[in-house]
């Protein structure tokens, strides 16, 4: 499944929750655009936003497209296998496609959980 797919079944999910388990197995063996620096691939740098509760928080995005009309064009991102983002991220809140319409928090507890089912 392409992203751009990916990301039609994502905001699906907003009105048929039903497709949200589909969603997420997919997302597990997609890739998917993290901002920050990937220059030292043993020490990726990830950037961090505030989440509406004012928590720290991973942003990640599907698309391309959506991550440019989200914060702009003159950011560094790179691109990261979603389980390898959840994995190396456990303990961190990540936010999907944030400052977009459709956007989801994931919290440490369901990061933890999405990669022991994986």
């Amino acid at each position: 499944m392409q992203n751009q797919e990916l990301e039609q079944l994502f905001i699906q999910t907003a009105d048929q929750p039903e497709l949200f388990s589909a969603f997420l197995n997919q997302l597990l063996v997609s890739e998917v655009f993290c901002l920050g620096d990937d220059s030292d691939q043993s020490n990726l740098q990830f950037r961090t936003m505030e989440t509406p509760d004012g928590e720290q928080a991973i942003p990640f995005f599907l698309t391309l497209d959506t991550l440019r009309m989200s914060l702009g064009d003159d950011l560094h991102y790179f691109l990261l296998p979603a389980k390898q983002l959840l994995e190396i991220t456990k303990g961190s809140t990540l936010l999907l496609n944030p400052a977009s319409s459709y956007m989801k928090e994931f919290s440490p507890e369901e990061i933890e959980l999405l990669c022991t089912v994986s």
